[in-house]
């Protein structure tokens, strides 16, 4: 599996972000299951997270696999959630895998299949609901391909914090390009202008 090193550079920056977003994370509610509560894991799913931690320390391909599982299991719940296009519309494999660790630190006898329904949970406010086009940003080496509605999103939140005076289009701007610098500066991320990964979930996510 390969590694964004942009992202692993950048993830130092929101350690504290990821910890809180895994305790956001609720109990499991099993109401989508039988009447009792119970329901198969098939496959990587039936892992513990103890099992998981070890296979990262080592590095291998089982690893892969738990990311795999975590990414097909995200995919299905897109076609099956309702009024739900994307769960997950600007978190890459790599910050899908550090919110997975931290929890898995914290609960190491929870099942893989587990953790991915309560991320599924967690995850659903902040969702796209319908079908948006992508917008791809550049600057320099600085690259994101990003939900133009994740754009518009992040011009508001920008706006509320009084950093973006431009309108709320879906549309990358300077004026949205500053703000985001000015925003990176405040966060302590790198201040690229560009949206990044780390950069919309410390801006975005509540």
């Amino acid at each position: 599996m390969g590694v964004d090193m942009r992202f692993v550079r950048t993830s130092r920056n929101i350690a504290f972000t990821l910890a809180s977003f895994a305790l956001l994370i609720p109990p499991w509610n099993a109401a989508a299951a039988t009447q009792d509560g119970r329901f198969a894991v098939e496959g990587p799913g039936q892992a513990m997270c103890s099992r998981i931690l070890h296979a990262k320390d080592r590095n291998t391909e089982e690893y892969a696999r738990y990311i795999g599982f975590i990414e097909g299991y995200l995919s299905a719940a897109n076609r099956y959630e309702p009024n739900t296009f994307d769960l997950t519309p600007w978190h890459t494999s790599q910050a899908l895998s550090l919110i997975m660790v931290k929890h898995c630190e914290s609960h190491p006898n929870d099942l893989l299949g587990v953790v991915v329904q309560q991320l599924v949970v967690a995850m659903m406010p902040l969702r796209l609901a319908s079908y948006s086009s992508m917008e791809r940003i550049e600057d320099g080496p600085n690259r994101a391909e990003v939900y133009e509605q994740i754009v518009k999103r992040s011009q508001e939140a920008l706006a509320r914090r009084g950093l973006y005076a431009g309108p709320a289009d879906g549309r990358f701007s300077p004026a949205m390009r500053d703000a985001l610098i000015e925003f990176q500066k405040t966060a302590q991320l790198d201040p690229t202008g560009v949206p990044d990964t780390a950069t919309l979930w410390t801006l975005l996510n509540p």
